[in-house]
Parts: C-alpha cells; structure tokens; sequence
C-alpha cells in the first residue's frame, strides 16, 4: 500500500501542511467498524462467547415486577416524556408556536 494520500499529499506532507492541529494517530488505533468485525471473527472462531439475552419466557416468570404477563417491561409511572402535553404547559414557548402554525 502506498503511504500516498489519495489527493496526492504523503502523511508528512500533510503532517506539515496541518502543523500543531495535526491529531496524532496510534499506528495500533481501530475503528469502530474494525472492531464490530474483530469481535464478530472471535465469536465466530469460539474464542469469544456470544452475548446471551434473557428469553420471554424468563421475563415472564420474572417475579420482580419489572414485566408483564406478556414479558414486556413496565415503564415506571411518570417516566415518559409527552411532547403534546409539553407544547401544552408551555404555551409560549417558540416550539407551541411553529407547531401549531397552519400556514
């Protein structure tokens, strides 16, 4: 591979060109897609194990209260958050304003 940069400049080039707002890169840095695929080869290969989530029969039998009979998690009252509800308590806002504007 060539240490030329696809405009034409090679690293130092730009290195110098950049002067002290020139990030210095780890030679060993990896990219968040480099290490999604790294970690899907080890799982693959069995050198890592696969994350394990909880099945909807256990949450079902789930006796702490955090589910429903159906295995879907109940939201603590108040937790949530209504726009329509918001735009009401604060009428004056700029957001009730444009959002109500028919034009």
């Amino acid at each position: 591979m060539s240490d030329k940069h696809p405009n034409g400049y090679t690293k130092e080039m730009i290195r110098e060109l950049l002067g002290t707002s020139c990030p210095e890169w780890d030679p060993t840095h990896e990219t968040g897609n480099e290490i999604r695929k790294r970690k899907g080869r080890e799982m693959r290969e069995g050198k890592r194990p696969y994350p394990t989530y909880s099945s909807k029969e256990s949450r079902i039998a789930d006796t702490s209260g955090k589910f429903d009979e159906n295995g879907w998690y109940i939201y603590p009252p108040g937790s949530g958050f209504n726009y329509a509800q918001w735009l009401k308590d604060h009428p004056d806002s700029t957001e009730a304003s444009s959002s109500t504007k028919v034009s």
